[in-house]
């Protein structure tokens, strides 16, 4: 990593006039009396992003994900703080910012390649490249109000990458679009940081914060709440929505409001003995304890599949499974797992007890990485990735 880093945020901040009604705003010029309230959207963001990083951003809406990022890509002004830019910044914000809906795509990326300080030589050398890039050869002179959403997504990210910036930001922009796009513009960003180029995430896709990103940033109402390893900011951000109007508090094991809590978790062979390795393909139970310290109706027990990289690989819940269970005392339970069709690893189980279909709603207990096992490769089940599936083959 470079000394200096390639952006450098101190102590920013910005809030918004918010008005019930239009008119409110000109009754408040005319008459001087306070027609507005204030929204405070950042309050005293300070961060780095170091050269070669890529620093993921995640939170509710409204917590000031896309407020951060226009402040830093130049669209609106701060009210008070700094920000430091070592370096051409170009981004996908939100679909439309920057073009003009009358123009043609042709003519947009040279009006968008203005914001991103581009001259008209630079644009013209590059203009086929973006194009080719965008895969709208037979669009590229047609007006862009007749272009759909995943079109303008293309057009933008062709010219975001092609501006040669130290760093990207991107918004949930990217997530416009047919699935091979896609991928093709997670190619180029990889490609990008392979190079030494910085991004900024933002997404609500937490398994693709985890899996690209080397630290994460966790907003709440305007502050930062976390920032550091990314698997523990989504375990926040979980911790969060869980917390919504919850009584409890964190657990040392996870949290939730302390209703029902789990008190043990063992993983047992096929023979019903305890291990921590299991062939791929073979069975797995799953058997859990709880302790009720408040009764609770309709209760979710559930588990989630990790792999070593933090992703969800696979999760059930009783809700799903029309499997769920007044609790007035004590008690246990467990999941048979038939077949454990996983490919070779480490992988973690995290356990969970709530109302519903998710333990966002209400959640009782929420218990990470309550237990850990390995998946060992069987010769005589084996096959390639994450995942088996039931696969015949014909040939004629």
């Amino acid at each position: 990593m470079c000394s200096k880093p390639a952006l450098q945020v101190q102590g920013l901040a910005k809030t918004f006039k918010l008005f019930q009604r239009s008119r409110d705003r000109i009754a408040e010029i005319l008459c001087r009396a306070k027609k507005h309230r204030v929204f405070t959207a950042l309050d005293n963001i300070s961060f780095f992003l170091a050269k070669g990083e890529t620093l993921g951003i995640i939170g509710e809406n409204g917590s000031g994900k896309s407020t951060l990022l226009k402040l830093i890509a130049g669209i609106l002004e701060p009210d008070a703080g700094t920000i430091t830019r070592n370096g051409r910044i170009a981004g996908l914000l939100e679909l439309g910012t920057g073009f003009n809906q009358q123009l043609s795509g042709r003519k947009n990326i040279y009006l968008n390649g203005v914001y991103l300080d581009l001259t008209k030589k630079e644009l013209t050398e590059r203009e086929q490249a973006i194009i080719d890039f965008a895969e709208l050869d037979k669009f590229i002179d047609a007006p862009l109000k007749t272009y759909s959403s995943g079109m303008m997504m293309r057009l933008g990210f062709a010219i975001a990458v092609h501006a040669d910036p130290q760093c990207f930001i991107i918004d949930e922009a990217l997530s416009v679009g047919d699935v091979r796009f896609q991928q093709k513009c997670f190619e180029r960003l990889e490609m990008f940081r392979k190079s030494g180029g910085s991004i900024l995430f933002v997404s609500h896709d937490l398994n693709a914060v985890k899996r690209i990103c080397d630290r994460a940033m966790l907003l709440d109402q305007g502050k930062i709440r976390f920032l550091g390893d990314p698997e523990e900011a989504a375990n926040g951000f979980y911790e969060l929505l869980a917390a919504k109007g919850a009584s409890g508090a964190t657990t040392a094991t996870g949290y939730g409001n302390g209703d029902i809590s789990f008190t043990s978790v063992r993983l047992l062979s096929e023979n019903g003995k305890p291990a921590r390795a299991f062939n791929s393909g073979s069975p797995m139970t799953v058997a859990f304890k709880w302790a009720c310290h408040r009764p609770a109706r309709q209760v979710t027990f559930g588990i989630t599949i990790r792999d070593r990289f933090g992703q969800d690989i696979f999760g059930i819940n009783g809700y799903r499974l029309k499997s769920v269970k007044d609790i007035h005392a004590n008690g246990a339970g467990c999941f048979r797992i038939d077949a454990l069709n996983l490919g070779p690893g480490a992988y973690s189980i995290n356990l969970a007890a709530h109302t519903g279909d998710t333990h966002l709603q209400n959640c009782f207990h929420w218990w990470d990485s309550a237990a850990e096992f390995e998946v060992l490769e069987d010769p005589d089940y084996s096959f390639c990735g994450v995942a088996k599936l039931s696969v015949t083959l014909s040939l004629n």
